[in-house]
């Protein structure tokens, strides 16, 4: 069997075909029927993926389509993956594999340096067609969204995956059409311009016409939707700096677990860190496991700060040591640090 040739099989327990090629496994489904099926399996996988993936199919469907587009592994892919600003965003390092892979370029991208400091610039080279194709970074002092703590400890590895995507943009951008990496995510703006005055009248008339035309009762007339208590609780609001929430309130607008610890409150934050550093400190089984044991006091306060517990737990036990210094904005030498 050549590399070319590929001999599909039907799994007897499932309605998705495989591929069997000599560079590994690939799923090959043939229609649409075929591709959510899958992403129904994959959406199963508990800690075989992210947090944000877990039975989501929508989601999953997402990124194994992406992933087939690709020629990759759904599960490299989606482990790979984020939430950001409610948009999946992908690390660094996949799109500059993707480039490298599915650009349609001569070997691979080539990069060299120029400065220091502040004035660091990267310029990555690839070939199309025989022509070799170039772009140069700006100062590395002028970018300023560095959400990875990369960004300080590998500046020169960061720049690259800043550059390849760039060079990607420019010169072949079919091949990241609607990708994004975390940095590009996080610097969405919503530039949807606010309602008109007239548009805002219109609206509130409908919503009223609604509940007045409704047969039996609206919504009006539930006491849910009624302000009968001037002197009602008002929600709770997390300070900035310490971040204090009752426990069992969800925060307002609250990213993903999977996203930078950065929307948990300051206090929270840094008690996520700190069990972070001890988690990641164990020796052994045991030692996680007695960690774990002896923070869940903290898991307890809040449904948001034990997901991101949960997310170290994983990206510890799937050794996504990258991963986890974004995640929780720490470096290595940092984590390695007694908590």
């Amino acid at each position: 069997m050549t590399e070319q040739t590929a001999i599909a099989t039907q799994n007897a327990s499932s309605d998705v075909p495989m591929n069997w090629e000599q560079k590994g496994t690939k799923v090959n489904p043939t229609n649409m029927h075929e591709v959510v099926e899958f992403a129904k399996i994959m959406s199963k996988a508990d800690i075989a993926l992210p947090q944000h993936l877990r039975a989501n199919v929508g989601a999953c469907l997402a990124v194994a389509m992406q992933a087939m587009d690709w020629e990759m592994s759904p599960f490299a892919v989606a482990a790979k993956s984020y939430v950001v600003k409610g948009a999946i965003a992908y690390e660094a390092q996949l799109i500059a594999a993707v480039v490298n892979t599915r650009s349609g370029i001569e070997g691979r991208l080539k990069y060299s340096y120029d400065g220091e400091g502040e004035n660091l610039t990267c310029t990555v080279t690839g070939k199309l067609d025989g022509e070799e194709y170039s772009y140069t970074s700006p100062p590395i002092g002028a970018i300023t969204t560095k959400n990875s703590p990369l960004w300080k400890a590998d500046p020169q590895q960061q720049l690259g995956y800043y550059s390849s995507r760039s060079w990607a943009r420019r010169y072949t951008p079919e091949v990241i059409l609607g990708v994004y990496d975390r940095d590009e995510a996080q610097s969405f703006k919503d530039v949807t311009p606010p309602a008109s005055g007239v548009q805002q009248r219109l609206e509130a008339a409908q919503e009223t016409a609604t509940d007045s035309q409704t047969e039996g009762f609206g919504t009006v007339d539930i006491p849910e939707h009624q302000n009968t208590n001037s002197d009602a609780e008002a929600p709770p609001t997390a300070d900035a700096e310490e971040g204090e929430v009752e426990a069992g309130h969800a925060l307002s607008g609250t990213p993903s677990p999977t996203e930078p610890l950065g929307h948990l409150p300051g206090e929270w934050r840094r008690k996520v860190q700190a069990f972070a550093k001890a988690y990641f400190g164990g020796m052994s089984a045991d030692d996680r496991e007695q960690v774990n044991d002896e923070w869940k006091d903290l898991r307890a306060q809040h449904e948001d700060v034990s997901a991101a517990m949960d997310s170290i737990i994983q990206m510890v036990a799937m050794k996504e040591i990258d991963q986890l210094m974004e995640f929780t904005g720490l470096d290595e030498a940092e984590l390695k640090e007694a908590a």
